[in-house]
């Protein structure tokens, strides 16, 4: 595969998504990311945003049936593939396309909590059996603190709270 320059493209939807088809019925999709560098400013000793860098990525397949659901505008994402330029446009084949958690909480369907799922959520002492477990004292947060990652994970908690957009 000679020729081809394989890229990550890490920035913000701008637009909707575009989910046309083939004339065999392959799904496709056409969405834009504007991908803004940061750069430092020896003048004023800071950090600033650069000029931003439009990319046009298409997706064919499951995978532009996916992005035409899930990605809306503004959605910071991530996107590897093929680049290529084109009438002076940056144009980038997508081979894998995903939301950038850096910025966002995804779920997928085997996570979505109950709430979200449209499912009832399980009653509050089923779902935490070690809540009744919590009046006897227990080791020092130092000592638990210590050992996190060997320690079992805690259950999934069914309800949601929105995360919140500030400082991002």
């Amino acid at each position: 595969m000679s020729g081809r320059t394989t890229a990550v493209i890490r920035g913000r939807m701008h637009g909707v998504v575009q989910l046309r088809h083939t004339e065999r019925g392959t799904p496709a999709a056409r969405f834009t990311v504007v991908q803004v560098p940061r750069e430092y400013d020896r003048a004023r000793g800071q950090w600033c945003d650069g000029q931003p860098v439009p990319v046009i990525c298409t997706v064919t397949g499951p995978l532009a049936r996916h992005v035409a659901e899930c990605l809306t505008d503004a959605v910071h994402v991530i996107a590897t593939g093929n680049t290529a330029l084109r009438d002076n446009q940056l144009h980038l084949d997508s081979a894998q396309v995903g939301v950038d958690l850096a910025h966002h909480v995804a779920y997928i369907d085997d996570t979505l909590p109950a709430v979200l799922a449209g499912r009832t959520p399980a009653p509050r002492s089923a779902a935490f059996p070690e809540a009744a477990q919590r009046a006897e004292p227990s080791r020092p947060v130092a000592a638990a603190a210590a050992d996190w990652w060997r320690s079992s994970p805690r259950p999934s908690r069914d309800a949601v709270t929105a995360p919140s957009r500030t400082g991002r």
